[in-house]
């Protein structure tokens, strides 16, 4: 599908909508195969926990956003590709490096803070600068806003991983302890980056 194409399909009136909190039409098609991504995510998680490999989690981030991917294949794949997989991918492992030069046990807000907000910053600027996210201030502005509430959502949720213990010592408990990071940051940036990205007529619900 020619760009010219897709350009026509779009709604103005959601293609440049003001600031707001509310998911369109495309925004919400694209939210929803980002949460399937991320059931296949936590499913691969569970299944490298009990393996017990290192850092599976960046490894596998390619999964969150690949269902996406998938459904809008027919246009800009190469960009997508590079963008939302490998570009995400980059930003998990960026984030993770970073967070880990202070001491999770000591400082696990302040370690939660710098990985949420680093791999959103690095996504969302990825997907801005790659012409695939919405054009206009507003998705400027809702861009900086969605990277400080991951930012503080991956605070609260390192917190809570290591204030709060599970009865399960191994597996299933460590896979469990896990959720509490992966399972709401990555549906709150899942819902970020379902409002930035620019919509696709592959996406567009008729």
């Amino acid at each position: 599908m020619s760009d010219a194409a897709i350009l026509a399909d779009e709604d103005p009136r959601e293609y440049h909508s003001s600031f707001n909190l509310a998911l369109d039409s495309a925004a919400g098609t694209a939210f929803k195969w980002l949460v399937l991504g991320h059931l296949f995510f936590i499913a691969a998680l569970c299944v490298l926990t009990l393996a017990n490999v290192a850092n599976g989690a960046v490894w596998i981030t390619p999964l969150l956003t690949l269902p996406l991917v998938w459904a809008g294949r027919g246009h800009k794949l190469v960009m997508k590709v590079a963008v939302l997989i490998v570009g995400l991918t980059f930003a998990h492992w960026a984030a993770a490096q970073l967070a880990n030069q202070v001491s999770l046990s000591t400082d696990p807000m302040r370690f939660g803070l710098i990985g949420g907000g680093v791999g959103s910053g690095l996504a969302l600027l990825f997907v801005l600068g790659s012409g695939l996210g919405r054009p206009g201030i507003a998705t400027a502005i809702f861009a900086v806003f969605g990277t400080a509430l991951l930012a503080g959502l991956g605070a609260l949720v390192v917190y809570l991983y290591m204030t709060t213990v599970t009865a399960n010592q191994g597996f299933p408990g460590d896979w469990l302890q896990l959720l509490k990071i992966y399972v709401p940051w990555q549906i709150a940036f899942g819902f970020v980056l379902a409002k930035v990205l620019r919509p696709d007529g592959g996406l567009i619900e008729e």
